[in-house]
């Protein structure tokens, strides 16, 4: 294997790593915040990097943050998978790829926001089975798994030709 391809994927875990770090400890800090909110006499279990950057926010901040994180992070993954297909795939089979990889990620994505929306309008069982639907296509996206699947089933595919 390439020196490059393995930096690429070393940053691809470190990348998964590191938003995991980041929505856990909101999550964590968010639940905190909401049962204080509710009278709860509750401890804060959020790491202390991340209370310092957020302390002090309000609750509808943090989830317009998540919003932008996660927007960030789908990027992110989406930007591996353009930079590791840059690098070992001919310039023909790059273009082939970069257009069926960008719209199916902006299309899962769509899906995802879709779901989430439409969910709202539901009953509060339904709401919840449509928002973990949407989460996960969300998540798919927005971790390393999406572009090595997808690197996986286009060189499977077009294996002859690359």
């Amino acid at each position: 294997m390439k020196t490059k391809n393995i930096v690429i994927v070393i940053i691809a875990l470190v990348l998964e790593f590191f938003r995991d770090y980041c929505f856990i400890n909101l999550n964590l800090y968010i639940e905190y915040l909401e049962n204080i909110n509710n009278g709860l006499n509750v401890f804060n279990y959020t790491d202390s990097f991340i209370l310092n950057l957020i302390n002090g926010f309000p609750i509808n901040y943090l989830y317009i943050l998540k919003w932008i994180l996660s927007l960030f992070f789908a990027l992110a993954f989406i930007g591996i998978g353009i930079l590791f297909s840059k690098l070992n795939f001919s310039s023909s089979k790059y273009k082939k790829f970069l257009k069926s990889y960008v719209s199916m990620g902006f299309l899962i994505l769509l899906i995802s926001f879709i779901l989430y929306y439409l969910g709202r309008f539901l009953s509060i069982e339904e709401k919840f089975n449509f928002y973990i639907i949407s989460l996960e296509l969300s998540h798919f996206i927005q971790s390393s798994l999406y572009p090595i699947i997808y690197i996986l089933m286009f060189w499977a595919l077009n294996k002859e030709e690359l």
